[in-house]
């Protein structure tokens, strides 16, 4: 048993974990809690003399509540005299601050009913997790202005307009650029200059929605994901943020500067189809730009030197119909907490006859033009079809268009197509997007009523970038939702976007509904959505989608 050091004279052990930011610990009889030096304890602890605690509910009481908990699962897996554990979790302070720390400690004693005696050391490593955060904050953030980089509006960008084409809308890019930035570098300094370059990013962010996304691109410009712009509200909008931006001056050690803002805007869906179109479409439609001018982007600017811009025409949908040449891609959905495969979700991906693999988001567009979805829909049935006959034990999820849904004969035809699966409908889970299943509520209904009578499962995708309320979306009764990517991208570092999550998840369990989180691409933000209760999770963290059912568990 350690006794409390209160002479503030550190012995050579002491000195060395004074060193690491660490001090050791007891304790005894369950509650008793005791520091090698009470000196160190105060300086691991950032915490006075007087308020070091001195019992374990005392120490526990300044936890988080979920820390607590995950603390008290640890301790009681401790079943042998020598077993350890290890933890870390934020401690507040008598002021009120957080620190973190990692706790680190081994049995000494026990009764069945538990631990009695625990021999330990507390090491302070705020800095090292603060680090950490800054590290994983810079992967997606700019360093300067602390909003979206360039990667995360990419990011962003073929989200929306994967989201455009499956819900036949529209949104929109906008790229900003600081017109004197190179004026105001060379008079002023390059310090002034960023000064600038800052207040015009939260300008920017003080002036946009959720789910919208403002990021920077390189140097001066900025870009901002617009979802669901109204096509007749948009130029106005637009219009009237540039006019904001430059109608109040910039303070400086050299007194009030003005923001020389010129911008060049494209759309989603109508004219780009992805992030590269459109990065270059913004870019080519700044091109001589004014102060104070918004350019939108037309065909006529350049549409031939768009690098990658093939389209994807509907002959090519009817002769890949025609031609077997419709491909499912699937992408593996792992259960949040055991980290197993649980379903996967069928990826339409058409195959030029040169052997070039076109996703599903290039050539949708053309077959709503055509009024041919509705068999790209039962193309990816039949698909499915095979893998679930193929594997007794794969189970799968399939995305339905409006197409489908809305027209009483192909929806009829769908059904009759599910009924022939028999038993193995039981594996499939069908997908309605969250704006297309509220376009019309009681047909969406209708057709779930089908869709579970047969067997299946329905699910409501992409649920969050309508902003509906919940009790709609309970009306159609889906088994699961599915949340909007937009919401999930840097879920761990975001407050915001916990809390929102949060709340859909706590609705969901009220009403017996599975939650999926979509677009997880790293280990912070899926520890963050298991945490949150989300139940599956999906993402390139896990996999990509790939021509073949078969998944491998990752580090998770």
């Amino acid at each position: 048993m350690l006794k409390p050091d209160t002479s503030f004279e550190a012995a050579p052990q002491d000195m060395a974990l004074t060193l690491l930011g660490a001090v050791a610990f007891s304790i005894i009889d369950r509650t008793t809690l005791s520091f090698g030096s009470d000196r160190q304890a105060v300086s691991v602890l950032s915490q006075p003399l007087q308020h070091l605690p001195r019992s374990s509910d005392g120490w526990t009481a300044q936890m988080e509540p979920e820390d607590v908990r995950a603390r008290d699962k640890a301790l009681r897996r401790l079943a042998w005299n020598g077993s350890q554990y290890r933890l870390t979790y934020r401690w507040r302070t008598v002021q009120g601050e957080f620190v973190w720390i990692e706790e680190r400690g081994s049995r000494r004693a026990g009764t069945e009913d538990g631990v009695t005696h625990i021999d330990g050391v507390l090491t302070n490593v705020t800095a090292q997790r603060r680090e950490t955060e800054r590290a994983a904050f810079l992967s997606t953030h700019d360093g300067l202005t602390e909003i979206a980089n360039r990667k995360t509006l990419h990011q962003s960008l073929n989200h929306l307009a994967a989201l455009s084409d499956r819900q036949s809308g529209e949104g929109a890019f906008l790229r900003i650029r600081l017109l004197n930035l190179t004026d105001i570098n060379a008079v002023y300094g390059y310090e002034t200059g960023d000064r600038l370059l800052i207040e015009l990013a939260k300008r920017l962010s003080d002036n946009i929605r959720m789910p919208d996304v403002v990021g920077r691109i390189s140097g001066p410009d900025f870009g901002i994901v617009f979802y669901g712009a109204n096509d007749e509200a948009f130029p106005t909008l637009a219009e009237r943020l540039v006019l904001e931006l430059e109608d109040t001056p910039v303070v400086t050690p050299h007194g009030g500067l003005y923001m020389e803002i010129g911008a060049g805007s494209t759309r989603l869906r109508t004219n780009a189809r992805s992030a590269e179109e459109a990065f270059a479409q913004t870019a080519i439609a700044l091109e001589g730009a004014k102060p104070s001018q918004v350019r939108s982007y037309t065909p006529v600017m350049g549409l031939g030197h768009v690098p990658g811009a093939r389209e994807t025409t509907s002959e090519d949908v009817l002769d890949a119909l025609n031609q077997r040449r419709i491909r499912l891609a699937y992408q593996p959905i792992i259960d949040a907490k055991t980290r197993q495969l649980h379903h996967y979700e069928c990826l339409l991906r058409l195959c030029r006859e040169d052997g070039e693999i076109v996703s599903a988001g290039q050539f949708i567009m053309a077959s709503e033009r055509l009024g041919l979805v509705h068999l790209l829909d039962r193309r990816a049935l039949e698909l499915a079809a095979e893998t679930l006959a193929s594997d007794p034990e794969v189970h799968l999820a399939l995305n339905v268009s409006a197409g489908t849904v809305k027209d009483p004969e192909a929806a009829s035809g769908y059904i009759t197509a599910l009924r022939t699966l028999g038993q193995a409908a039981e594996r499939v889970t069908l997908e309605l997007t969250e704006t297309v299943a509220l376009d019309d509520p009681a047909m969406a209904s209708d057709f779930s009523n089908e869709v579970r009578s047969v067997g299946c499962d329905f699910a409501i995708d992409d649920f969050g970038s309508g902003y509906t309320t919940f009790r709609n979306l309970m009306a159609i009764e889906a088994e699961m939702i599915k949340i909007d990517g937009t919401l999930i991208e840097g879920i761990a570092f975001d407050p915001n976007k916990q809390t929102f999550v949060r709340m859909m998840v706590d609705l969901a369990q009220t009403f017996s509904v599975k939650t999926v989180a979509e677009m997880v691409d790293d280990r912070a933000d899926a520890d963050m959505l298991c945490r949150l209760g989300v139940d599956y999770l999906q993402g390139f963290m896990f996999g990509v989608p790939s021509a073949a059912a078969a998944w491998q568990k990752r580090a998770g």
